[in-house]
């Protein structure tokens, strides 16, 4: 092999690769470039998205069987009959805010049962001062179901939601005893539980006692009704 076909071959493989992909073979005779296919990687069907789970704290937490309440706003007198059929206490207000909850339930005081779900913010939302708030009313030795709000499709109206829920989701880092239960995201997954001003349907009633009972006492239901 002459240096002079050496060099032609040097220049053959830089012209080669700035083509594409290819492939060098030494023969007698010297090297010999031939192209090589490569194979697109083959895209894979995506799993189906899974139904959101609760958010759990860190802690393993342990089944609740004594009395309930489900205590918030227009959310809760929406899923009153559900939730009564549940053996769940109901305490709801429609135009109940966060804030006027704490001063409420500092008048109940021991009355309050063990086991507690709160549904709250979908009145004008809430920030981690307004739930640290009333989680000093609720104390550390309750268990503490928080869910997340779903408000109507009103993105000028309804600035909130999402960091009212980013706050929520937050509790579980500060409250081992609290639970949330992603109510958000369940329910944009079944459009039909929801009426168009946030109240619920027939359906949307008994997902949100079954699921807020599956959280709270850790009961296996299936609340894809």
């Amino acid at each position: 092999m002459t240096v002079t076909r050496i060099l032609a071959a040097l220049v053959a493989c830089i012209a080669a690769f700035a083509g594409g992909v290819w492939l060098a073979v030494l023969t007698p005779d010297g090297l010999r470039w031939g192209s090589e296919s490569v194979a697109a990687p083959v895209a894979t069907p995506s799993a189906p998205a899974p139904s959101p789970s609760p958010i759990l704290p860190t802690v393993v937490p342990t089944p609740y069987s004594g009395e309930a309440l489900v205590y918030g706003d227009f959310v809760v007198v929406s899923a009153r009959k559900c939730l009564g059929k549940l053996d769940f206490l109901v305490d709801g207000e429609v135009d109940r805010r966060i804030q006027d909850a704490v001063a409420d339930l500092k008048a109940q005081g021991d009355s309050i049962p063990n086991g507690i779900v709160v549904a709250l913010g979908g009145n004008g939302g809430a920030t981690d001062t307004d739930l640290d708030a009333v989680m000093d009313v609720l104390g550390p030795e309750r268990v503490v179901v928080w869910s997340t709000i779903q408000v109507p499709d009103d993105p000028s109206r309804y600035t909130f939601e999402g960091s009212t829920n980013e706050a929520i989701a937050r509790l579980t880092e500060r409250y081992p005893n609290v639970r949330v239960m992603s109510w958000n995201a369940f329910s944009m997954t079944n459009p039909d539980w929801l009426n168009k001003d946030g109240t619920m349907t027939k359906q949307g009633c008994q997902a949100f006692a079954e699921y807020a009972d599956q959280v709270l006492r850790l009961t296996d239901r299936d609340s894809g009704t």
